[in-house]
């Protein structure tokens, strides 16, 4: 977490240039040993200020993080390599947070929008483990178109296409692409499209340890987005922590025994 001091500087330099939004910055946050490229006029500084600041991926409970390294050591021993998917990518700052948190685990981090994905690919140069992917999560191959009510490069939402536009991928593909690695987290933050993600092939999730996500039933009423999370979920005993607005699914099965 930054300390006050710093966080009051990042304030200053936020409003400095919030009137040249798409200018690109390089920053250095907290602990993180590598440089970060954000814009500071968008959405980025407030995504920065939740997963640093705030520091709502961060584990609220030592015994669950605890699992979570055991089973991430078991994966090492055993001659494995830890799969960390990251839907909904956005700039690479989550993927940056899981790759300091998981040094040794490879992330996957799926990002449709392509200015978006522009300052991932710039951000992934810096941590190795990131391997950024321009496509659209999804329970099929597919296509889909992307927009955005606003301005914020954080909102943009996902409609499916019969032909045309984006190409998605799924997370059976993303497994099959990466077979000798093991799968052990995933995090979806995709501004409601996870109800299309969950509503079929979610086999996957049965083994999955760790689900990190946010609902969205907020932003669009009706839709059913925290019911296709825990309709999913719900198959496997799990633990549910809330920080922020990240909910954290740990199975039972996939780490209890540790």
């Amino acid at each position: 977490m930054l300390n006050g001091s710093v966080a009051f500087y990042y304030y200053i330099y936020y409003r400095i240039f919030q009137q040249k939004k798409q200018a690109r910055r390089k920053v250095l946050i907290g602990k993180i040993r590598r440089p970060v490229w954000i814009r500071p006029g968008l959405s980025d500084w407030i995504v920065m200020e939740r997963i640093f600041m705030d520091a709502e991926y961060d584990p609220v409970s030592r015994d669950h993080d605890d699992k979570m390294n055991s089973l991430q050591q078991k994966i090492m021993a055993s001659g494995g390599v830890p799969l960390v998917v990251d839907c909904g990518a956005n700039i690479g700052l989550s993927s940056i947070w899981l790759a300091e948190r998981f040094p040794d685990a490879l992330i996957v981090s799926i990002e449709p929008e392509a200015s978006n994905f522009e300052i991932l690919e710039m951000n992934a140069k810096n941590f190795p483990n990131i391997v950024p992917i321009h496509a659209a999560i999804s329970s099929k191959s597919s296509f889909v178109r992307l927009y955005n009510s606003g301005d914020a490069p954080w909102a943009w939402r996902t409609e499916e296409l019969d032909h045309g536009g984006l190409a998605t991928v799924t997370m059976q593909q993303i497994c099959n692409l990466y077979k000798d690695h093991t799968l052990m987290v995933v995090k979806i933050d995709i501004e409601g499209f996870e109800v299309n993600v969950l509503n079929d092939n979610v086999a996957w999730i049965d083994r999955l340890p760790l689900l990190i996500f946010e609902m969205h039933d907020w932003m669009i009423p009706w839709s059913g987005s925290g019911h296709s999370f825990f309709s999913s979920l719900s198959r496997d005993k799990r633990d549910y922590l809330i920080h922020g607005e990240n909910v954290f699914a740990y199975s039972h099965r996939a780490l209890q025994p540790f």
